[in-house]
């Protein structure tokens, strides 16, 4: 589904634009449809689950627009009209956050979530006053905490809205969300390295190198020192710790809900469901093939040695640890349509993360390394 108004004429953006807009919406969309399945899971409404979802899923289409328009106006040949193009589109598109706001019921109360949205402007603000020459480790840990936590603060804002989770839940949700969030900075400002070299951006991987930045005259040599050093072990020591902190929190998180495999299975159907058909650029038919969904439909349904085999291939490349015993047992009692529709959208939602970002550090290590390498 288009972010921008159907009115706004289909020439009055350039070509180029048009799937960046999209881009943004696939990977806003993710933390939307965790905000969707929370807030169904609780409430059973769906009109208000998609209208909550929305919020973050337009947001970060408006900021990453915005955030395009100061890094790469240098590198624009038609200035004015692409900064004009970014601006304004970023504008167009955060009107539907405030059209959202004002569809939410009147007993739905919005103000901790709209603080979060000024606390994210914000954030962008302090962007240029970041100094990696005088900030320590935990000064660099802080900031990405502030630029992804805080998007991970949004969605358990509208979550916690809703008025139906404990304080105790919530606390959860929220180090899923924002300790999941703190990876992908970090792990995106790793791929994004040269480029925010370039730009003057310190991140992360800059303040933990012991080099001296200044003291190289390319930026391909800074990288390759900082590939060569103990950055990307730290790196990836510090992204394990928050992993950690995921599976704790998931776990405390299931322990406390008290809802049905059948509830849970249903909230995740519609949250992909919204995802796919309103908000993903991508079909399905795309990215899961028809031999690949038969062979889905076969892994979740075909028996109990197939559905544990199928959960025990998907737990080895998660992010996260799984159980798959714990799992496989309990989907051979749910109904088969949905737990099909779900896995394959599962699958899709994967693959289209995966072309839209890097989500390991190793991932990431992988993409630089392939760009400096020298051309045979």
């Amino acid at each position: 589904m288009s972010r921008l108004p159907d009115a706004l004429p289909d020439d009055a953006l350039s070509s180029a634009l048009h799937p960046t807009i999209e881009a943004y919406a696939d990977q806003g969309g993710l933390l939307g449809a965790f905000t969707y399945f929370f807030t169904y899971l609780e409430t059973r409404d769906e009109a208000l689950a998609e209208t909550l979802a929305s919020i973050p899923t337009d947001l970060f289409v408006t900021s990453a627009l915005h955030d395009d328009a100061i890094d790469e106006i240098d590198a624009w040949d038609d200035r004015k009209r692409r900064l004009n193009e970014h601006v304004t589109t970023g504008d167009l598109v955060f009107a539907n956050v405030a059209a959202a706001v004002a569809d939410a019921p009147a007993d739905v109360d919005l103000g901790h979530a709209l603080e979060t949205v000024r606390e994210i402007g914000a954030g962008q603000l302090a962007e240029e006053s970041f100094d990696a020459a005088a900030a320590t480790v935990d000064d660099a840990i802080a900031r990405v905490d502030e630029r992804g936590g805080l998007w991970g603060d949004l969605a358990v804002e509208l979550v916690a809205a809703t008025g139906g989770y404990t304080d105790a839940q919530l606390a959860s949700i929220r180090t899923i969300a924002t300790d999941g969030l703190f990876v992908l900075t970090v792990v995106d400002d790793l791929a994004d390295l040269p480029e925010d070299v370039n730009n003057g951006v310190a991140t992360l991987p800059v303040v933990l190198f012991d080099g001296d930045p200044g003291a190289y005259r390319s930026t391909t040599a800074l990288v390759d020192d900082l590939l060569a050093s103990d950055v990307p072990d730290r790196l990836e020591a510090l992204v394990d710790r928050r992993r950690a902190a995921i599976d704790a929190a998931a776990t405390d998180l299931n322990a406390s809900l008290d809802y049905s495999d059948e509830a849970l299975l249903e909230a995740a159907t519609l949250a992909l469901q919204w995802y796919c058909e309103t908000v993903c650029s991508v079909p399905v038919a795309e990215t899961v093939s028809q031999t690949r969904r038969e062979a889905i439909r076969e892994g979740v349904t075909g028996g109990e040695a197939s559905t544990r085999q199928f959960v025990a291939e998907r737990a080895a490349d998660a992010p996260v640890a799984i159980d798959p015993d714990a799992i496989a047992g309990p989907l051979g009692d749910l109904p088969d349509e949905p737990l099909v529709r779900t896995a394959i959208r599962l699958e899709h939602l994967e693959s289209v993360v995966d072309d839209r970002m890097h989500t390991t550090v190793e991932d990431a290590l992988a993409a630089l390394r392939t760009a400096s390498a020298p051309a045979s």
